[in-house]
């Protein structure tokens, strides 16, 4: 129960990191959007171990 909810709040975050990165995008601030865009992947990651156990 623990984990899936976690999981869950990763995946949350993970999409907000992307609308984050789109707007950067559009304001021409690549380097801000690299960033989120990197940690929109890092939230995946975490929200699939939370919910699987094991990485990749």
């Amino acid at each position: 129960m623990q984990k899936s909810l976690f999981g869950l709040f990763t995946a949350f975050l993970c999409g907000i990191c992307i609308i984050c990165a789109g707007q950067a995008m559009q304001k021409r601030r690549y380097g801000l959007a690299a960033l989120f865009l990197l940690n929109a992947f890092t939230n995946l990651v975490n929200s699939i171990h939370a919910f699987y156990g094991f990485l990749f």
